[in-house]
């Protein structure tokens, strides 16, 4: 007899109607999203109907609708994960060209900084795909213990004000898509759920896109979940971050209201960097760098563009009214020794 998830699936058409309707450049709805990725997660799904419904999907476009349904799909397949109110998630999508060439953790290292000045931040994460360091081969190189249990990540955020939510132990059945994935080889609509589909529910974060097109996609998103408190970020050079290179447009999202502003880190006293001062490498080399900047080693650009993220972090956390507070904060974090300390006691944990 067809599990619920089937019957559901089967409400909707089913997969030949579903795929000819993307097909034909049609939009599904929220609930007919949410029905195949419940169908995929649950292992039901051939590898061939999982390959044409993330091409199809990526040829057509994808809709905030769709987006949503399949984030209600992420979500209520995730291993569940308590956080105190008001955690923040600092995270980017992946994406751009320097990440495939040098990628500098830079939203990991911003994560340290905005706990050690006060807020309570849980990223939730991955190894590598595209990039040459994702954030958990960072923990990794770092000594972290990165598969923590729920209950164990749970008390450590609790305790701390810090963790890292490793996103293969909180959505065990994207173990079903990740083949399929691996063998497309092209980024697909998975690139961006995983931030947007955080186990503990976060509502307040900054999230970065190498894509402006993606940015106003994702907002909206979170409008539709209900996030509190949210900037979505696109960075100069189409980095996924708030940029020190150049401008980045912000898309924040505050009491269901959303604006739109240029961030231009001059105006806050950041010197213009060149990006080539920027590089980052694989984790050893990240690993590196964060603990030179934490030891007031390294206070050149790398050292800004970690602490304009972590300025974001304390404003959507409520701790800095705007980002200049936020910098200032950020910036005594790490010359007081906050931020080498939260390092030092977090991976102990």
């Amino acid at each position: 007899m067809p599990t619920d998830k089937k019957q559901s699936l089967e409400t909707h058409g089913g997969w030949p109607t579903l795929l000819g309707r993307l097909c034909k450049g049609e939009a599904l709805s929220a609930d007919e999203t949410e029905a195949i990725l419940s169908e995929i997660l649950s292992g039901e799904a051939d590898p061939v109907q999982i390959a044409a419904f993330l091409v199809a999907l990526k040829i057509k476009g994808e809709t905030v609708e769709e987006t949503t349904g399949l984030v209600r799909a992420m979500v209520a397949n995730a291993v569940p994960l308590n956080l105190p109110e008001g955690t923040i998630d600092i995270v980017g999508t992946g994406g751009g060209q320097r990440r495939q060439e040098a990628a500098l953790n830079v939203s990991t290292m911003a994560c340290f900084v905005a706990a050690a000045a006060g807020a309570t931040v849980c990223k939730h994460g991955n190894r590598k795909a595209s990039s040459t360091s994702g954030a958990f081969d960072l923990l990794d190189e770092l000594g972290f213990k990165v598969e923590l249990t729920p209950a164990e990540l749970e008390t450590q955020v609790a305790e701390h004000g810090l963790g890292f939510a490793f996103a293969r132990t909180f959505h065990p059945a994207m173990r079903f898509a990740g083949p399929v994935r691996a063998g497309l080889g092209i980024p697909t609509v998975f690139n961006v759920l995983g931030p947007l589909s955080h186990p503990g529910r976060v509502r307040h974060q900054v999230i970065g896109t190498a894509e402006p097109a993606v940015a106003e996609r994702l907002v909206e998103v979170f409008r539709a979940n209900q996030s509190l408190h949210t900037w979505v970020v696109n960075g100069d050079l189409g980095v996924d971050e708030i940029a020190v290179t150049g401008p980045t447009q912000v898309l924040e999202l505050q009491h269901d209201q959303i604006s739109e502003w240029t961030l231009n880190p001059e105006d806050y006293g950041i010197a213009l960097a060149d990006p080539d001062a920027l590089r980052g490498g694989g984790p050893k080399e990240n690993a590196a760098i964060v603990r030179a900047i934490f030891a007031g080693e390294d206070l050149g650009p790398r050292r800004d563009m970690v602490v304009i993220n972590a300025a974001a972090g304390l404003v959507v956390a409520g701790l800095a009214d705007d980002l200049t507070t936020g910098i200032a904060l950020a910036q005594d974090a790490i010359d007081n020794g906050k931020a080498a300390a939260k390092l030092v006691e977090t991976s102990a944990c």
